[in-house]
């Protein structure tokens, strides 16, 4: 009965998928182009760099000035003629900050803003390198129905011939229970299969600012071709020209710049004030006067501020060490796997899956005229499918390793033509 079940749910799954999917090819040029230009994180890295840049001329401008109106030397009897320095007064102030504090600040700024131009390079890369992953992960997806549904037919083949044996008195029983179980298998791997093809669309949705139910595709066919590449001189690339290495290097002249502008708190800042006193029936009277403060809690203040800006510093260099480190294992590694899955997705496609499939006709053969058993035989149809499967696997790591070598450098890698 539990069989039957998972059969029945298998037919009504598998009959619906395909209704649900677009019958257009996916094209991944086309999902890259889409995802750059509806990604919310893009757009949202792109806004916070606008609004960066704007704060540019806000750090090097002159705080408002100030208007005052007012009364000097008014008696308390409130009579304006009793006392001759009576005056009804208006005034304007500036404050002015020490020269070179304006300017300093607006580079901190300047450099805050590149990074985050940087920062948007970087996440562009990112999302280009999830939108690779989640459709390379969607392939293997179909490929891995495709293969599974041959399977399925040919065990089902299979099955009839055995139970044309076992009718005849030429097998046995087991034989026939045996080819039934791997069908029902095979409905279970495609029951996870179309689990995991409709959690894949919906990422890809997810990654292209789609509504979450909207028709995803199949995947285009592409060609295995292998990228040719030196790890060292990837990595001395991205050192080089890495968009989050480039954002920290910004921020890193931004903290320089942060600690020349706190030096400069040790000289002391000035407010300029004029004022017009005018008096009734007295001569009117100008008033002008500059201020400044005085700088003297230095140790509590300006020697912390100064502390503070070296710490940032400091800070901002070692998260700067660790992302280049880590960028630079991630090429190692990424590389290092990508180099092995080649000879892997070689070594399958020149080796394994012809001799197992050789194997299998030799195996079938035999077994036809009873000098093979019908373990034999199937040992050698599970193992080519498991092959397969493992090949299409090998080409889409492969395909993601390179997808993250792309991210690293910034730039797509050359791959040979197609065979």
């Amino acid at each position: 009965m539990v069989r039957h079940a998972l059969v029945l749910l298998a037919i009504v799954l598998l009959s619906a998928g395909p209704a649900d999917a677009e019958s257009t090819e996916l094209r991944l040029g086309r999902l890259v182009a889409e995802a750059l230009a509806n990604s919310p994180r893009i757009a949202a890295a792109r806004e916070r760099h606008v609004a960066l840049k704007e704060k540019i001329p806000q750090s090097g401008a002159l705080a408002d000035p100030m208007l005052g109106v007012g009364v000097v030397n008014l008696p308390t009897s409130f009579d304006f003629d009793e006392e001759d320095m009576t005056a009804k007064e208006i005034s304007l102030s500036q404050s002015l900050p020490f020269p070179g504090k304006r300017g300093l600040s607006e580079e901190v700024a300047a450099r805050e803003a590149d990074a985050g131009a940087a920062e948007v390079a970087e996440i562009a890369n990112q999302v280009v390198k999830e939108v690779k992953g989640a459709f390379y992960d969607l392939s293997h997806v179909h490929r891995s129905l495709e293969v599974t549904r041959r399977n399925q037919r040919l065990l089902e083949e299979l099955a009839a011939i055995t139970h044309s044996r076992y009718s005849l008195g030429q097998g046995i029983q087991e034989e026939v229970v045996r080819s039934r179980v791997e069908i029902s298998k095979m409905l279970d791997e495609l029951l996870m299969l179309e689990q995991r093809r409709r959690a894949l669309a919906a990422r890809l949705n997810f990654l292209l600012n789609r509504p979450p139910q909207s028709p995803v595709g199949v995947p285009e066919e592409f060609d295995f071709r292998p990228a040719r590449f030196s790890i060292p001189e990837l990595q001395e690339q991205a050192a080089a020209d890495n968009p989050m290495l480039l954002a920290l290097q910004q921020e890193l002249a931004a903290r320089g710049k942060s600690i020349d502008r706190a030096r400069r708190d040790y000289f002391p800042d000035f407010n300029v004030k004029v004022a017009y006193g005018q008096r009734d029936d007295r001569v009117d009277m100008l008033t002008g006067m500059v201020e400044m403060n005085l700088p003297i809690f230095v140790a509590s203040r300006q020697e912390r501020r100064v502390a503070e800006a070296y710490a940032d510093l400091r800070a901002t260099q070692a998260k700067y060490d660790n992302a280049r480190n880590e960028l630079l294992y991630l090429i190692a590694e990424q590389g290092s796997m990508a180099q092995r899955l080649e000879q892997r997705v070689a070594l399958y496609r020149t080796g394994i899956i012809p001799q197992a499939r050789l194997q299998i006709d030799t195996a079938l053969s035999a077994y036809m005229v009873g000098r093979a058993d019908f373990m034999t035989l199937l040992d050698s149809r599970m193992r080519l499918y498991r092959y397969e499967l493992d090949f299409h696997e090998a080409v889409t790591e492969y395909e993601k390793s390179l997808a993250a070598l792309e991210a690293a450098v910034g730039t797509d890698l050359p791959r040979e033509e197609a065979k």
